[in-house]
């Protein structure tokens, strides 16, 4: 029987980093180094009330919060299909999301774009992508003010109406991300809908990979902390590089 109570954070073995190199799935230009990525254990149930064991990759230094996020999911008993890295999928994310499986780390553009994804810094974080689909506009036509929408993965068509809630829907344990400092949910876009999708502000990715590893800790810490300040994100980023020792007395 798995112990519920099965929750832990490891670093990445030497193993598991030359498998994401070979894979393509870490590359030197990676916003973050191999050292600062972790792997968090995680207990969870599946849709039929049974405990699983899975494993999701994320930055250093949201790994403790990440944790807390998927005990609190387990206490609510809110349901996961699968949770394992994306190495398993050899970086596919399309793969994936049709296995119906939450994952984090993946060094990867936006579809369509050329911006890294925030899964590139493991700030990223999807959850049952079929109860939870991307939904975006596959062509418009402004003329005929008619367009189609493209949905990803093709199961998530029956989950469209997000009115009719139903199990591993994530509009329940939205506040429990945001608590942990996942404050931008696809949900509440506007060109584009990826209910799935949770992830820290870009500003933010782009800080603590900037940082040390100890002063990406003791900042996010701060950050979960004090929800109700706003931070600057066009200008905070040189605020570190300016003084990170000055940086740091100011946001702790």
């Amino acid at each position: 029987m798995v112990d519920p109570f099965s929750f832990s954070i490891k670093l990445l073995d030497s193993a598991y980093q030359e498998k994401l190199r070979s894979l393509g799935l870490w590359k030197p230009q990676c916003p973050v180094p191999l050292e600062r990525l972790r792997v968090v254990e995680v207990t969870y149930r599946d849709f039929k009330g049974n405990l699983k064991q899975g494993e999701i990759v994320v930055l250093d230094a949201v790994s403790p919060f990440v944790m807390i996020i998927f005990q609190e999911l387990l206490e609510e008993e809110f349901p996961l299909h699968k949770v394992v890295p994306i190495d398993q999928y050899q970086g596919d994310d399309e793969a994936s999301m049709a296995d119906n499986n939450s994952s984090a780390f993946n060094y990867r553009t936006i579809v369509g774009k050329t911006v890294l994804s925030i899964h590139s810094y493991g700030l990223a974080i999807d959850i049952n992508p079929v109860q939870n689909p991307y939904m975006g506009n596959s062509f418009i036509n402004a003329e005929k003010k008619c367009g189609a929408v493209e949905v990803w993965p093709i199961a998530g068509l029956e989950y469209m109406n997000r009115r009719h809630q139903r199990v591993g829907m994530v509009e329940p344990i939205v506040n429990i991300f945001h608590k942990y400092g996942f404050r931008d949910w696809g949900g509440d876009w506007q060109d584009l809908m990826d209910y799935h999708h949770f992830q820290t502000p870009r500003f933010l990715a782009e800080l603590l990979a900037e940082m040390t590893a100890d002063d990406a800790d003791d900042f996010f810490e701060w950050y979960v902390g004090n929800p109700q300040v706003i931070l600057d994100g066009k200008t905070i980023l040189g605020e570190y590089k300016k003084d990170p020792k000055v940086f740091m007395k100011k946001y702790s």
